[in-house]
């Protein structure tokens, strides 16, 4: 029999350096065109899950300086 050429043994990706929770995320053709579009403006190249935890990252540090909607006075009754 002959042998694969091909070597199963090493990742095909390379893996963080710090371990995390795995999330699984579906995404919409739409969704997947605006992150790839997204990712071609970028000056560094990006794969899509270092794409998606770049954005948020950004949004998390957006919502962390915002200090929210003050809640609508309550009318004077007379």
């Amino acid at each position: 029999m002959i042998k694969s050429s091909s070597d199963n043994t090493s990742p095909r990706w390379k893996r963080s350096a710090v371990k995390g929770t795995l999330i699984g995320v579906r995404l919409q053709p739409s969704q997947l065109k605006a992150l790839d579009a997204w990712i071609d403006k970028q000056d560094a190249s990006l794969t899509r899950p270092e794409a998606i935890r770049a954005m948020m990252d950004t949004i998390l540090h957006i919502l962390s300086k915002d200090t929210g909607e003050k809640p609508a006075r309550k009318a004077k009754i007379r």
